[in-house]
This record gives structure tokens, sequence and C-alpha cells, in this order.
């Protein structure tokens, strides 16, 4: 009996795990199973912030002193060789604001032979043969309780009759030509041209230019002379032809032309000549007016010409005329009178 039961109770087994095998297979399979963390993905490209672009600021330049204006229109007359580099034109500094309608304005113009100066008044005009040696003086008419705007205009004879011009709006130091006039005072319209002295006796300024030696005529000339003797010495008025004046010496041995302004007939004020403790000095480059001179005891005329690059030079004296300074330098075993212009910086 007990073997039968154990048979029996074998059986039962083996049919409940028959039945348990199937059940456990399907109760697995119907769990859910968690997805797979993916491996990370390396990749050798880096990614940088993006920057936002700043478009570039423009700083402006620091405005520099500007140097005189000057136009060159070096156009050559037909015939006529291409002009090397533009002779100088300079201007002393105005006046402004004044309450006169009337203005002297001191020009400096390498071998010029034409000045005219415009502004709201009109042009004035003064023709002759024009140097940096000394400042012409030109008197300008200024409209009233206005701003006067002048325009310089120098013709430059670089050849017997070769020309060109040249301008500028603005004085030596890089200022405007600007006069403000500030008072409304009757309009007197000044004398354009210089008067020619009374005929008679009459003196000649120091330093002043003249040319044509015992000629005829005032013709443009290449050679200049500086008037370089004393101021009380008697000349007659030869004759008179338009912004010159011819002039004969007391004995008649020595003629030539000039402005009528250099003539008056009083003696005009002697240069005051200052010694100058000897000392080298810069002159500016390119070419450079001089005129023979000599000291202590100068010369009656000293020969101007042009030198050209001089550099370095020793000072020996100042000579003020009016309102110009002149130098006597010596230079290459010769002196010279030249401008205080050139001159790259004047010495105490």
């Amino acid at each position: 009996m007990p073997e039968r039961f154990a048979r029996l109770a074998a059986v039962a087994l083996i049919a409940v795990l028959i039945l348990a095998v199937p059940l456990l297979f399907l109760l697995f399979t119907s769990v859910p199973q968690a997805a797979p963390t993916p491996a990370p993905t390396i990749s050798n490209t880096i990614a940088l912030p993006t920057a936002t672009r700043i478009p570039p600021t423009e700083t402006p330049l620091p405005s520099a002193t500007l140097p005189p204006t000057v136009t060159a229109l070096p156009t050559p007359t037909a015939g006529c060789p291409n002009p090397g580099t533009p002779e100088p034109l300079w201007v002393n500094p105005v006046v402004s604001p004044t309450n006169l309608l009337v203005q002297e304005i001191s020009v400096m113009l390498g071998r010029g032979r034409e000045i005219s100066i415009t502004g709201e008044r009109g042009t004035v005009t003064q023709q002759g043969q024009f140097s940096v040696a000394q400042p012409v003086t030109i008197q300008v008419p200024l409209a009233p309780n206005t701003l006067n705007r002048l325009l310089v205009t120098g013709r430059i004879e670089y050849a017997p009759n070769c020309f060109y011009t040249l301008q500028t709006r603005v004085d030596r130091t890089g200022h405007p030509l600007e006069i403000l006039q500030t008072a409304a005072t009757p309009i007197v319209t000044p004398t354009l041209i210089p008067t020619p002295p009374a005929p008679g006796t009459v003196y000649i300024k120091p330093f002043s230019q003249v040319f044509g030696l015992n000629q005829d005529e005032p013709n443009a000339s290449e050679q200049i002379w500086l008037y370089e003797a004393n101021a009380d010495a008697p000349f007659q008025i030869m004759e008179q032809r338009g912004a010159f004046t011819r002039v004969s010496s007391q004995g008649g041995n020595l003629n030539f032309w000039t402005l009528n302004e250099n003539a008056t007939t009083l003696p005009a004020p002697e240069a005051v000549i200052e010694n100058v403790a000897e000392q080298p000095v810069e002159l500016v480059p390119g070419k450079v007016f001089a005129c023979e001179g000599r000291a202590p005891r100068g010369l009656i005329l000293g020969a101007c010409q042009e030198l050209q690059d001089v550099g370095a030079a020793v000072v020996l004296q100042r000579a003020i005329v009016e309102n110009s300074r002149l130098y006597l330098v010596r230079y290459n075993y010769q002196t010279y009178w030249v401008s205080s212009n050139v001159l790259r910086q004047e010495p105490p």
C-alpha cells in the first residue's frame, strides 16, 4: 500500500511539473525589460560658444595743424620747360577782428611777377618783381560787419616768359586768411596801386629790391639786387611806369628800377642791425633766395640768387626792417642776407 501511494505521488509531481514549466515561461516573457542605455558617442568636434559680432568703432584721427593750403597750377606755356618745385607763397598772419575797413596784407612770393588778393570787396592786384627776401605789402579793402575770406594768388615766372600760378587761403602758420570786420563806418576805397612819389629828390628804403640797372625799360629780369646802403642817400627820379619808379644816384653813375613804395620823399628809418653770437643754423630744404652781403660795412647793391639745399650755415647778424627780419649768414665762405622765413629756427 505505501509503495503504491508513493508511485501515485511521483506521477502527480511529474504532471504538476509538466504543467508548471509552460506557465513559468509565459510569466517571464510577459515582464517588460528595461531598454539598454546607449553608449555615449564621442565626437572630435568641439562646439564653441557662439560669439556676438560687434561692429568696429571708427575712432577719428586727431586733427593736425594744417599746412598752408597752396594749390599749384604748373601747366607750362607752350614751348616752356616743365616747372620744378613750386616757389614759396607765404602770407603773414592777418589781424582779426578789426574795426578798420582796410588792412595791409604782407605776402612773400618767390620769383613773383604778380600778386592778387580777392575778398568780399573785390580783387586787388599788384605787379612787380617779388621774392621771399622782403615781404610785399598790399592794402586790401574789407566789407563791413562781416567775415572777409581772402584768397591770395601769385604768378611766378620760373623761366623767361614762362609762368605758373600758386594760390593759398591760409597764412604761413596754417591759419585761415579770414578777417572779421566789426564796425560799420563809411567805406573809403583805398588806392590799390601805391602812389608814385612826387618828382624830385627821393630816398630808397633800406633792404629794398631793385632791378634793371641802367635799363630804360622796367622789363622782367632774372637779376635782382638788394639795396643795402644808407637810407639818407638821395636819388633823383628819372621816370615812373605804373607801379615802378626809375631813380638815379647823385652824379648819375648808378640808376635802377624799384617799386614806387620803396622810394620816399623823406629819408626812411635806418634798419636796426643787431650782432648775433655766431652759431650754426639750419635752412629749409629746397631753393633759398639769398642776396650778397657784408659785415660790418654793407654793400650798396648785393646781387641776389637762389641757393639750392643750403642745409647748415652760420648766422652773423640780424637786420630789422619795418615788419621783416633778415639774417646775414655765412655759407660756403660767402655771406648772404636771407629772410627769417627760410630759417628752421631763429636764433635768440
